[in-house]
């Protein structure tokens, strides 16, 4: 075990060292070339002009670097994964709101042959961000959020609360508890149409992504990403269940990240937009 976990280490090392070499190529180049300055950036130019003006408070070496980007793509990964799962299940569960989206996205990037991220900025598809919403509602990435500490001793609902206490918020059940949601258990995007609520944090009852200052900083990172996949998966193919299954299993795995139990397989059939038929007949 302790041989494999070491071969695991050195290959996300030796990887993570790549990524940061291959940046810091591209800055030196850069500068080489008199490049403008106000090239766009990513994360990891961020991470490593931050390391060398210095003068942060702290010192930013290369391990630190390679943690953060790690840190990016296993918090990011998973999450994703796990949340694009659910909502492919949720919509062969309710072949009403497949049609629904799919016409939407159809219908906003008619006779596109590729769809990229700027085409979905521009675009408004509302009903793709009730969808994610009430996906999120049902199927939160972190079903229990961050622990946080409580700092002093309080009372809430009648329950003393001491200093140090560690608690838990399992967003999990705030999103589906009857009080605060008509027909908790039922998969429905209209519920946040004319809604003011949102998974900003400023809505308890809707937590996915926590509240405050420790909210997931992820959100900006995950949402686009989520609906990229989301809008690729409804305008470029059709899906249907495999021959003999008749419904899509919604038992859970449990664990930490609540994936499903069971591996989603969905038979899928492309869907060639009319104007990209009649250029290749």
């Amino acid at each position: 075990m302790r041989r494999t976990l070491e071969d695991v280490h050195m290959t996300l090392d030796s990887t993570l060292e790549g990524v940061i070499e291959e940046r810091e190529g591209i800055r030196k180049d850069r500068v080489k070339s008199g490049a403008s300055s106000d090239v766009e950036e990513n994360v990891v130019d961020v991470l490593i002009g931050l390391q060398e003006k210095g003068g942060i408070g702290f010192h930013l070496n290369t391990n630190s670097i390679k943690g953060v980007i790690l840190d990016m793509f296993v918090a990011g990964t998973g999450t994703l994964a796990s949340s694009l799962d659910w909502g492919v299940s949720e919509l062969m569960r309710n072949p009403r709101v497949m049609d629904k989206l799919q016409r939407e996205i159809r219908v906003a990037f008619r006779g596109r042959a590729t769809i990229n991220e700027g085409d979905i900025e521009a675009s408004e598809l509302p009903y793709l961000k009730l969808f994610i919403k009430e996906n999120l509602r049902l199927h939160p990435p972190a079903p229990l959020l961050v622990p946080r500490e409580c700092v002093e001793a309080c009372e809430v609902d009648g329950y003393l609360i001491p200093a140090g206490s560690r608690l838990l918020v399992d967003a999990w059940a705030i999103g589906r508890d009857p009080r605060y949601w008509e027909d908790a258990e039922e998969f429905k995007p209209e519920r946040f149409e004319d809604s003011s609520v949102d998974f900003t944090g400023s809505n308890y009852e809707f937590l996915p992504f926590g509240a405050g200052r420790r909210m997931c900083p992820g959100i900006s990172y995950g949402l686009p990403v989520l609906q990229m996949a989301l809008v690729q998966l409804c305008y470029h193919f059709d899906w249907s269940l495999p021959e003999g299954v008749t419904e899509v299993d919604r038992t859970d795995g449990g664990g930490l990240g609540l994936r499903r139990k069971s591996p989603l397989r969905l038979c899928a059939k492309s869907f060639v937009p009319e104007s990209v038929r009649a250029v290749k007949s």
